[in-house]
């Protein structure tokens, strides 16, 4: 049996002297093959293809038709904290670990840490119902419930800022790890991609992508987006050396 699920991310963008907001809403082709249980956990992309969905997932915008400008962490953070406020579980609150463990070993710079101290957290998950969500996070409303996900990042000119994580608390549990790995990648600065070996399709197959690690070509989206040598405002021209530098390896 093939469970599909539709995650949108959606960015919020404060300026110094306006906000923007942003949605982004792609469906693209999924594994159609309900009886298959290969992933594309370990299928290699080709050069091209890594070049080509970084450039996508960070790049370019929901339509990707415009230019946009790299959005992530300063380097200089060496710590991200996440709070998990509303709705966590054991089994949510190991899977996160494991995701942040994964995250480590790809960012040379941005290591992922939980805190229980709500006041100091970089970025916040809150797996409630939509009311009880807008009601606490005025600057991080939830408009479409119909979604599994929703990401919203805050940045300065620098850097990313702050991230806020909204999970759908009826998500069924044989998507949640999807869902959650989904959206972490959404607060590094990633957007969404076509390329169905990318965790950041925003529909997603149980049948076609490892939950419980990231795909190659997800590796290589996470290691080039932290090097240092990518910096916030780049455009591809700034950065196409590194990126072709990832994706011959």
């Amino acid at each position: 049996m093939k469970i599909v699920l539709t995650v949108i991310a959606v960015s919020l963008v404060f300026l110094t002297i306006a906000c923007q907001t942003s949605e982004e809403n792609i469906t693209p082709a999924t594994n159609t093959n309900s009886n298959s249980t290969n992933t594309t956990t370990t299928v290699k992309p080709s050069s091209q293809e890594i070049y080509d969905t970084f450039v996508r997932l960070t790049l370019k915008n929901s339509t990707g038709t415009s230019a946009m400008t790299i959005r992530k962490w300063l380097p200089t953070k060496t710590q991200i904290k996440i709070y998990w406020d509303g709705g966590r579980t054991t089994a949510l609150l190991s899977a996160l670990d494991k995701i942040m463990a994964d995250m480590n070993v790809l960012n040379r710079y941005n290591k992922m840490i939980r805190t229980e101290v709500i006041t100091e957290a970089d970025i916040v998950i809150n797996r409630v119902e939509v009311a009880t969500h807008n009601s606490k996070y005025t600057s991080f409303q939830v408009s479409n419930s119909s979604v599994q996900g929703l990401t919203f990042t805050q940045w300065s000119s620098d850097a990313i800022t702050k991230a806020v994580v909204w999970l759908s608390p009826t998500t069924l549990s044989i998507l949640q790890n999807g869902v959650l790995r989904h959206e972490l990648i959404h607060a590094l600065g990633i957007g969404h991609t076509e390329n169905t070996k990318s965790i950041m399709i925003p529909v997603l197959s149980s049948n076609n992508y490892d939950f419980n690690s990231f795909s190659i070509l997800d590796q290589r989206m996470i290691q080039i987006l932290s090097d240092n040598r990518v910096k916030q405002g780049n455009t591809e021209a700034n950065i196409s050396s590194v990126i072709k530098e990832y994706a011959a390896k």
